[in-house]
């Protein structure tokens, strides 16, 4: 990393390169498409690499783009299956990038020439907001492959809970087109910013069987529904007051004991998120995370099946078989942002 950031931003070797270009709104958007085949395409298109998105994003529409990688994603190139934001097509844009299982280091740059001194600032804005991961079956190289699996319903969908990226919450991130300072200098160059960060995930990847409720969540409400499903009157899932006939939960827990409700009150307790004890055997510290340590593996359809596991800053797609980690990006201003992946295991760096 640290030679990361002493270089001009990029480092030399094998890497994929995907570039944003900031376009008109009146732009006419079309989805690239391979064709390597010289006796049906004139011209030949080998590399589908480009995302557009405006020039300058809209307050009333967002601008998405869905990165698509996995243990089962077998590709040989980055290729961008949806080349246009909401903004031109209606749908987030979406990018597949081969799978590794280190990872890569992504580094972004904001390119143009300088504008005049008195112009604004001209920035890009990335942030995370969401995580969908998969199980699959097969391999899958195409949003089609997928859709012939699933059809519209992703019901093998894993579910994520209590994940953070390791920047922050929101994974945000803002890249400049030049570097206002000096100010007595003029506007330097733009330099590539290290934003592996935004790839790298903490948290739970729980399988949806966990999700007695389904509320879209595993937490101690699951728990507390396999206790006391029977008193689910309104049938939402959740274990009410307006469901107990009781005037207290203890009361409850008196009628129907839990055995996970170990100071039968009643009410099971949430995850305290320290998951170090566990690593030597010892109990857990609360009432929902000892549900969890007896629910580490089932038997679904007669195979050995993993429940759930917890990564700590991770590389986002090694998580499942099939990932979207889904990116807000709000222009201002640029017209092409240049972003690299660079392979973990084969990258190497020279002071």
């Amino acid at each position: 990393m640290d030679v990361i950031q002493l270089s001009n931003g990029f480092p030399s070797g094998d890497h994929f390169n995907m570039n944003i270009h900031g376009k008109k709104n009146d732009y006419q958007c079309s989805n690239c498409e391979l064709c390597t085949d010289p006796a049906t395409c004139d011209p030949l298109v080998l590399d589908c690499n480009v995302i557009n998105i405006p020039e300058y994003t809209s307050k009333e529409l967002i601008n998405t783009i869905s990165y698509v990688s996995g243990k089962k994603v077998q590709i040989g190139e980055l290729t961008v299956f949806d080349s246009c934001t909401e903004a031109f097509d209606s749908t987030p844009a979406e990018v597949w990038l081969p799978y590794e299982e280190k990872g890569y280091y992504v580094i972004a740059r904001a390119l143009g020439k300088p504008g005049k001194k008195d112009e604004a600032v001209r920035r890009i804005i990335l942030e995370n907001i969401g995580l969908e991961a998969y199980s699959l079956e097969q391999d899958v190289s195409s949003p089609d492959d997928v859709m012939s699996q699933f059809g519209l319903d992703m019901v093998l969908g894993l579910i994520t809970g209590n994940g953070t990226y390791k920047m922050s919450d929101s994974g945000e991130n803002t890249l400049i087109r030049f570097d206002p300072k000096p100010e007595d200098k003029g506007r330097g160059k733009s330099l590539g910013k290290n934003i592996t960060d935004m790839f790298l995930w903490t948290g739970f990847v729980f399988h949806p069987s966990l999700d007695l409720n389904e509320d879209g969540f595993v937490d101690e409400l699951d728990v507390e529904y396999a206790c006391w499903s029977q008193y689910d009157y309104d049938g939402n899932g959740l274990i009410e007051t307006e469901d107990l006939s009781y005037s207290d939960r203890s009361d409850l827990a008196l009628a129907s004991p839990c055995d996970y409700d170990r100071d039968n009150n009643g009410i099971i307790d949430e995850w305290d998120g320290e998951l170090d004890p566990w690593q030597d055997g010892i109990v857990p510290d609360s009432e929902f995370e000892a549900w969890l340590y007896d629910n580490m593996t089932a038997t679904i359809d007669g195979v050995a099946v993993t429940l759930w596991q917890y990564y700590n800053e991770e590389w986002v797609f090694k998580i499942a078989d099939l990932v979207y980690q889904n990116q807000v990006v709000t222009n201002e201003g640029i017209k092409n942002l240049q972003i690299r992946f660079y392979p973990v295991a084969t990258t190497t760096f020279e002071y």
